[in-house]
């Protein structure tokens, strides 16, 4: 599974590490689980438009607006 980092643009600009593939991601913080998207199902995308660009597009997303996790 890829892995890249990400450092929020706004508020405490904290450096995020996201692991994602095709159908799931996962974003930590400092060793800690801050969200995990299990399923392109749970994300709300159909499966056979799950790519893991798109679930890395959807994680940063989820970084820059802190949904479904805290700062």
């Amino acid at each position: 599974m890829p892995s890249t980092e990400h450092v929020g643009s706004h508020g405490k600009r904290l450096r995020y590490n996201i692991s994602y593939d095709d159908d799931e991601y996962f974003i930590e913080r400092d060793g800690v689980m801050k969200k995990s998207v299990p399923d392109a199902i749970v994300a709300g995308v159909a499966p056979s438009e799950a790519s893991a660009e798109l679930m890395l597009r959807m994680a940063i997303v989820d970084i820059e607006a802190l949904l479904g996790m805290e700062e």
